[in-house]
């Protein structure tokens, strides 16, 4: 049997018969010392929950270090106690899942009857390791103002980390330290939440695990409810092996648990037009507010089942959205609508021009319209204690969410997202923990374009160019695409099923030998992509206006029905040990190995012969089998002073990314989902578009390194800066280029990056009534492409034999031409967020009475803005490329012009852009750099108001005003930025409409997010 097949097995077999530890579980470690700094042993430590008073009791070691494993994330009272010494006892020490806090004592000598009341240290300063990142628990969650309650708001607070706009295969919406938006990993309890499938807009299946299981309309809610999450932890940049099966951040959330008393919770949000502001955009088209609904209710309620043995957890929550969209577009002109022949039905789809004429049959066309959402998401959680040693938890979850979007054609999409864990954590001896946790989940999508919101029946609307293109009669399921370039497109019929299906075992073993604590684990996950067609599909477009009356020159795609699935399996190993060299010092090492073997094959993919420069298909694997992708991790924490109040962190590891996301090319036939792309203009007779892979393609690697020093001030205060940084090589670019009269996407290894930034955070824990948090970044991150999705031209690669067709001229298009700032570089940006409540008053009077109970919150968002890679057209050819062709840049000429009118008071200055070569040429790329003018950038402050009414010592009713964009400051939307376009340099949007649409292939819907207008929310909770 081979070695590579002899080392899987044994691997496997480990996976199968050793149990281990998951990331829900916190570690509390630490020195026991005397006041001369002597160790000292047998000291008794005392751990004990303060919401579920459970308990746990561990003595020190003979070097006097200790460690308490397999606790619930949450709230701790610390005891010690040593006969001749002094007891110790210290409150509302906070542990965090997936990370160890230590906590050092020093007793002074005295009675063991005589006990001192020690303050807690300030927050996050006892971490010994040297990861970068933030977390926050349900407190955080509760009184924070985040708007739709989203993820996307708690991830802005850690520094390094961005939303961005959502794009085709990266509707993740937000990077960390120069990594890809889907390469972010996120684990719900221990386990993967990444089997988010894409649906609603895109004609393939996507995502292959890549993302996580967002709803209907782009929201975090599917995975879980932010009302049952205890505690929400984000790493930016890990030196610690048990994190980092992909490169970007890891985001662990973990569920509530029952407690020994009977707990809950109903919270309702409402708002609507009424109490927020226009659109800047339909202020400016005289128009007024369109209607706006959301809705959230989100009961929650735990408690025993069995005192001391079982407990329960329930979560539920409904979200009703009706979201308004308002922008601006181009669209077909009265006059071109006249164009007789097989467009001009068509043509009269389009929304009817209502802001005057622009040029060359188009006009003016500002939108506003409605279309609604849902969400349901339920969950239930039982822990068992078998014995105080052993623990089990299962937790389900079911979140079905349906969604409308889209104009003039609406997408009807239904998506449920469900997952099953189950786990096991026993403590067999006094010095090992064991836990397993085992997952199956899946996300299933269907989508059909109708003709009005809330209709299921498939639009039959661009079913007679169906029939004319493919000369046959079609039905209504039948996908039809029509696409004009500048304009917009027109969708009708039924995209089909869409479901991924994951199954996940994670084992984990932890020792602490005293000094060391060692950690070791092994992770499998199998991810089914499943595409289910109906019918096949059919592309139409046009490259311009004055073609739209010739259907010959019109491009077409065709596409064969798709009933097929593809296995995508993947195993991680890892192991870690912490090692308390001394008081102030504590180093961890760890080694990570991924076997990330390339998915099966539905279809022959097909490869590039270098000798010939064409593709051949073949029957081998996507990238070769190996076993040598180890990844060492090592980091460092010293407390530079002697009080613990300083501290040096500095870390650094390699990580690979598994590259799940274009392990559904070979589902899809490609990137497009295009099987056959034609068109009749000469020269060409038939142009192709086939698809294929480079040899030897290999996992995409990432280093990354941090350094940070950190200060304490009194027991409250933490002030940290810091430098982090980032190597991205062998990324995957899929290169475009022509060769035979044939149009070639190749997915290649030739991407790289690099992200250098200074990080500044402060935190201050609860003290005086005041909780604050800030976070200031810059950073620069460079790549010559930043998405696994986007289709970038280049020159063809040289063959090393003569072929029988002559190869097209250079287009001056390279992978090093193509470096420079990402598409997601934001250089500076700014969060902070604070709450005050106003201190309690005992005094029975009414003033008094009155003052009770009142806090304020708010969250101030800051940042510069995103590069724009300006271009000729939007489309070159029919393909939609993001690097080719830039313009020439008319030297002397400002990127940039004032302009009173326009939104953000500035457009670009078409003079300083000239079109690189004629219409219907060979393209040819310009003297202008990729991404070269700024952006608009954005603020924005978001407060809440809350009122808080006690109705004994448990109950309590919570009134709360949240104002979104609370001072109606305008933020706008990148301008448009194709030279061809009439509105070219033009913002056509308010910022929060290109962020995100709404949809899973889209991103968060445009209410939820940052940069539209104000935007008013009312609430009530009830707790007991």
């Amino acid at each position: 049997m081979p070695r590579g097949r002899l080392v899987s097995l044994f691997i496997l077999g480990w996976v199968s018969v050793m149990p281990a530890l998951a990331q829900r579980y916190a570690e509390l470690l630490g020195v026991i010392l005397d006041t001369s700094g002597g160790r000292v042993a047998d000291a008794v430590i005392t751990v004990v929950d303060e919401d579920t008073g459970f308990r746990r009791q561990v003595q020190s070691e003979p070097g006097g270090t200790y460690s308490v494993s397999s606790l619930v994330p949450g709230s701790y009272e610390i005891t010690v106690r040593k006969e001749g010494f002094r007891t110790l006892r210290m409150f509302n020490v906070k542990l965090s899942g997936g990370a160890a806090t230590r906590q050092d004592f020093d007793l002074p000598v005295g009675r063991v009857e005589d006990s001192i009341t020690v303050v807690g240290t300030a927050p996050a300063l006892e971490r010994p390791d040297a990861s970068t990142g933030g977390q926050f628990d349900q407190e955080d969650v509760t009184h924070l103002p985040l708007n739709g309650r989203g993820v996307l708001t708690l991830l802005e607070l850690i520094p390094g980390t961005n939303v961005v706009p959502a794009t085709r295969g990266d509707a993740g919406q937000f990077t960390t330290s120069g990594m890809r938006p889907n390469t972010n990993y996120f684990t719900v309890d221990g386990v993967s939440a990444n089997n988010g499938v894409s649906a609603g807009g895109l004609p393939a299946q996507s995502n292959g695990g890549a993302l996580p299981a967002l709803s209907a309309f782009g929201s975090l809610d599917s995975i879980i409810s932010l009302e049952a999450v205890q505690e929400f932890r984000t790493l930016t940049s890990s030196a610690v092996a048990e994190f980092g099966r992909m490169p970007g951040a890891s985001i662990a959330l973990n569920s509530r648990a029952g407690t020994e008393a009977f707990h809950g919770a109903a919270l309702f949000h409402y708002r609507n037009a009424f109490l927020g502001s226009n659109d800047w955009f339909a202020n400016a088209a005289g128009l007024g507010r369109a209607p706006l609904g959301y809705e959230d209710l989100a009961p929650t309620v735990g408690g025993p089942i069995r005192r001391n043995r079982t407990f329960f957890f329930l979560s539920y929550e409904h979200v009703w959205l009706n979201q308004p969209y308002v922008w601006e577009q181009p669209v077909p002109s009265l006059d071109v609508r006249q164009t007789p022949g097989l467009a001009q039905a068509v043509l009269n789809l389009f929304p009817v021009p209502n802001q005057g004429s622009l040029s060359n049959g188009v006009s003016q066309w500002i939108g506003q319209i409605n279309r609604p959402a849902g969400l349901t998401t339920g969950s239930a959680r039982i822990d068992q204690a078998i014995t105080p040693r052993v623990t089990l938890l299962g937790r389900y979850n079911d979140s079905p969410s349906h969604n409308d979007f889209g104009t003039p054609q609406v997408n009807h999409l239904d998506l449920r997202s469900q997952s099953l864990t189950i786990g096991l954590n026993a403590r067999p001896t006094a010095r090992g923990v064991l836990d397993f946790r085992a997952n199956e989940s899946q996300s299933t999508a269907d989508s059909v374009w109708t003709d009005s919101p809330g209709d299921n029946a498939p639009s039959c609307a661009l079913e007679p160019l169906a029939a004319a293109f493919l000369r046959t009669d079609v039905s209504c399921d039948y996908l039809v695409r029509f696409s004009i370039n500048g304009i917009g497109q027109l969708v009708s019929g039924r995209e089909g099923s869409r479901r991924q299906r994951q199954f996940q075992v994670v084992q984990t073993a932890g020792f602490d030998l005293g000094r060391h604590a060692l950690k070791f684990g092994v992770d499998y996950r199998r991810i089914l992509a499943i595409r289910r067609d109906p019918t096949g599909s059919l592309g139409l477009i046009v490259e311009n206006m004055q073609e739209i009356g010739n259907a010959v020159f019109w491009w077409r795609a065709i596409t064969s029905p798709v009933n097929q699935a593809v296995a995508v399996n993947e195993l991680s190993s890892w192991a870690q040990d912490t090692w308390q060299v001394s008081k102030r010092l504590t180093i961890a090492g760890g080694l990570r190995w991924e076997y990330s073997p390339a998915p099966g094959l539905p279809s022959q993919p097909s490869f590039l012969d270098p000798a010939t420069v064409t593709l051949v298909a073949q029957n081998q694997p996507l990238w070769p089998l190996t076993h040598r992708n180890f990844a060492p991790r090592l980091g460092a924490a010293w407390r530079i002073t002697a009080d613990g109040r300083t501290v040096l962190r500095a870390g650094g590891g390699l990580y690979y990314d598994s590259s799940v996301s274009i392990a559904t090319d070979v589902l899809n036939g490609g990137p497009l989902s295009i099987q056959n792309f034609q068109n009749l203009r000469t020269p060409f007779s038939t142009q192709t578009l086939n698809y294929g892979f480079e040899p030897d393609l290999r996992l995409p690697q990432v280093k990354q390194w941090n350094a940070s020093l950190e200060r304490g001030f009194g027991t409250h205060d933490v002030v940290s800066l810091g430098y982090v940084g980032s190597a991205g090589r062998y990324l995957i670019r899929r290169e475009v280029f022509t060769s035979a009269q044939a149009f070639t996407a190749l997915t290649t290894n030739h991407s790289l990056s690099d992200y250098d930034a200074l990080q500044f955070q402060y935190r201050r824990h609860v003290a005086a009534g005041l909780d604050a948090a800030a976070s200031y970044s810059w950073s620069h991150s460079l790549d010559n492409d930043s998405s696994d999705a986007f289709l970038l031209w280049t020159d063809p690669p040289v063959a090393t034999a003569p072929s029988l067709v002559a190869p097209p001229p250079p287009s001056g298009v390279t992978a090093r031409g193509d470096h420079a700032s990402s598409d997601f570089d934001l250089r500076q940006s700014f969060t902070g967020s604070a709450g005050y409540e106003l201190p309690q008053r005992t005094a029975h009077t009414l003033g008094s009475q009155l003052l009770n109970g009142w806090a304020v919150e708010g969250i101030v968002h800051a940042r510069s803005g995103f590069p724009i890679t300006v271009l000729d057209s939007e489309e070159y050819l029919g393909l939609t490329l993001v690097n080719a062709f830039r313009p020439n840049w008319v030297y002397g000429q400002p990127l940039w012009i004032p302009s009173s009118s326009a939104p953000g008071g500035k457009v670009l200055n078409p003079a300083a852009y000239q079109a690189s070569f004629p219409y219907g040429s060979l393209g040819t790329q310009g003297t202008l750099g990729r991404n070269v003018p700024a952006g608009f950038g954005m603020w924005q402050v978001d407060l809440a108001l809350k009122r808080e009414f006690h109705l004994g010592e448990q109950r309590g009713i919570q009134l709360r005003v949240e104002a979104y964009n609370a001072l109606n400051h305008a933020n706008f939307a990148d301008p448009a930025r194709y030279l061809d376009s009439p509105v070219f340099g033009q913002s056509p949007s308010m910022l929060n409409m290109m962020l995100g649409t709404g949809s899973p292939g889209s991103g968060l819907a445009p209410i939820l997010q940052t940069g539209g207008p104000r935007s008013v929310q009312a609430s009530l909770r009830f707790h007991f």
